[in-house]
């Protein structure tokens, strides 16, 4: 029996491993090879009836294996070198000198199998390029993000910070190319610079993490613009140019623009509204309700904003509008199965009308023509916040309610809780108010009577 008869020893040649014979029924037996000490050839029960004739009935099943302690303080144990005649004589020999050099050093020659599987798989990975790996990025990944499609474009859109790499091997893009790339591109826009990196780290780290890569390129890269909360908000006056100039614009992003007035929620929010969100009621109705749902939300929280009049009727009109394709879902939309996009082209053609605006009243008063301060599309919401709470009284946290925060007045436990109530009713009075302070300062004369909704008593 194996263990008690010794293992009998021979110098191994091919001619004798072709010719050896099958064990008994059941069984197995080995023989040590003299060349190697502890290389062993396997034999098994199985005998070669069909193919070459020069081996018929002779032994089918041969192994080499390697008897060794494979870890520190292990008992000897056997592990397969391979088969033959797969596995040549030479070449199994040459295998087991290298295991038996693995093992010497302390290492288990399974885990440097297994890291040389790694790199082979790293290496045929690599020999995809960037845009096949953006694309598996995008099903993988992207596609369950709200902002998927915006970040693809980020990384290899037109101005796409990784746009001149979609031919390469993502191994071979290198921390100072990605850097160069961030400079180049903060040079034009610092903040898109930033969110661009932003998104870059995460698409390496995603190939980190799948073993596409080996390091992340674009880690340790420090973002080219230091970002500051804006503050920025706009005067009455202002905000009457701004209307102004809205109504020169035209369907689709006049009405949208007024209505991000009117209802301070986050411009993405407001431009893909479907129309079967919203609660227009019969033809007397003066006002309606819009179910925002949480999966559309930058917070994941579910809103019903109530629609004051004006706004409700601007929303109407958006609808009826012949440049809107009638049978699209969505209020805002040109293509009919998508609401609108190309924000930043919008707002330079009204930037535009509000400088032609200031340069005609320039010249009735003769004076040089100021343009107008820098400002953004999310600007309009802190004006919102700023004003109400400042001429109207509006108390803050209902003021974040309706911007549908879920507490930025203060970082307080009192007002977080506070603040995830639905507080409808007094959001309502403060989109009635701010829509009545709207049509008397901004729409109307400023000789109208506002009156501000009163604070609260303690």
């Amino acid at each position: 029996m194996e263990g008690r008869v010794p293992t009998p020893k021979e110098e191994l040649t091919v001619k004798r491993l072709e010719n050896l014979i099958p064990a008994l029924q059941g069984q197995r037996y080995e023989i040590s090879d003299t060349h190697v000490k502890g290389m062993r050839v396997r034999v098994g029960d199985a005998a070669v009836e069909s193919g070459d004739r020069r081996r018929k009935g002779k032994a089918a099943h041969i192994s080499f294996v390697l008897l060794a302690r494979f870890k520190l303080g292990a008992s000897p144990t056997r592990r397969t070198l391979g088969t033959f005649p797969e596995l040549s004589l030479t070449d199994a020999r040459q295998k087991a000198v290298e295991w038996k050099a693995l093992i010497r050093k302390g290492v288990d020659p399974a885990d440097e199998i297994a890291r040389v599987r790694r790199d082979e798989e790293t290496a045929r990975q690599n020999r995809r390029t960037l845009s096949e790996i953006l694309d598996q990025y995008e099903r993988e990944k992207l596609c369950n993000l709200r902002s998927g499609d915006a970040t693809r474009r980020a990384l290899d859109g037109k101005s796409g910070l990784l746009s001149t790499f979609l031919d390469r091997e993502p191994s071979t893009i290198t921390r100072a190319e990605i850097r160069a790339k961030v400079r180049s591109r903060a040079a034009e826009s610092p903040i898109s610079a930033n969110r661009q990196l932003a998104y870059a780290n995460a698409f390496f780290n995603w190939c980190l993490r799948e073993e596409i890569v080996q390091e992340n390129p674009a880690r340790f890269i420090a973002k080219p613009s230091q970002e500051k909360s804006r503050d920025r908000y706009h005067s009455t006056d202002e905000l009457r140019e701004i209307w102004v100039a809205t109504e020169k614009l035209g369907y689709p992003f006049g009405p949208w623009l007024r209505l991000v007035i009117l209802l301070p929620m986050r411009r993405k929010e407001l431009a893909a509204i479907p129309i079967s969100e919203i609660e227009l009621g019969d033809e007397d109705a003066t006002e309606s309700i819009w179910t925002l749902p949480a999966g559309r939300t930058k917070n994941a929280s579910a809103l019903k904003v109530p629609i004051p009049p004006l706004a409700r009727s601007i929303i109407l009109e958006a609808i009826n509008d012949k440049g809107r394709p009638a049978k699209s879902p969505f209020v805002f939309s040109t293509t009919e199965k998508t609401p609108i996009s190309g924000f930043a082209k919008a707002k330079r053609r009204l930037d535009s009308l509000i400088d032609r605006q200031r340069i005609e009243s320039a010249n009735e008063a003769a004076v040089d023509p100021v343009p107008m301060p820098h400002w953004t599309v999310h600007d309009l919401r802190t004006t919102f916040t700023t004003l109400a709470c400042a001429k109207l009284n509006i108390d803050a946290g209902v003021a974040d309610r309706i911007l549908n925060h879920v507490a930025s007045a203060t970082t307080s436990k009192l007002t977080r809780t506070y603040n995830q109530f639905d507080l409808f009713e007094r959001r309502r009075e403060a989109l009635y108010a701010w829509e009545n302070f709207i049509r008397a300062e901004v729409i109307g004369p400023k000789s109208e009577k506002v009156v501000p909704i009163r604070q609260a008593s303690a």
